[in-house]
């Protein structure tokens, strides 16, 4: 039980730390990594930005070898916050989602990508916010 516990708490100190980019699947570190670019958009005024990101798929146990496919999806209602989604699927079989935070998409945007192939986002400062307006 008191190991448990140990393990508890430093999974709380590593979220609350800023590290949940470690241990958390690709969906969610696209998630914060694009509301990080976001904030810094805003902090220095920029216009643009594009932000590479590089694939890492543990935990998502993607198999070796595999490619993947990345999807934002418009906020489309019936959810209680007003987000798109990040849609993340490995090799077709398994997937990982979140919500999009601080940023948004007009439309769908898909990228396939091979197994170690980064994402490139470009956001762009508009009179709605920040929208990320492609992927490649």
């Amino acid at each position: 039980m008191r190991k448990a516990a140990s393990v508890v708490a430093l999974a709380c100190f590593f979220m609350a730390t800023g590290c949940e980019t470690l241990v958390s699947d690709m969906a969610t570190r696209i998630r914060y990594q694009l509301r990080d670019a976001a904030a810094d958009m805003k902090r220095r005024g920029r216009v643009e930005l594009e932000v590479q990101i590089s694939p890492n798929h543990w935990p998502d146990n993607c198999l070796p070898g595999a490619g993947y496919r990345v999807r934002l999806l418009p906020y489309r209602g019936g959810k209680m916050v007003p987000v798109g989604d990040i849609i993340v699927e490995c090799h077709g079989k398994r997937h990982f989602g979140t919500g999009l935070d601080g940023v948004f998409v007009a439309d769908e945007l898909i990228v396939e990508k091979d197994p170690d192939d980064p994402i490139r986002f470009l956001l762009r400062s508009t009179p709605d916010g920040i929208e990320v307006v492609s992927i490649r």
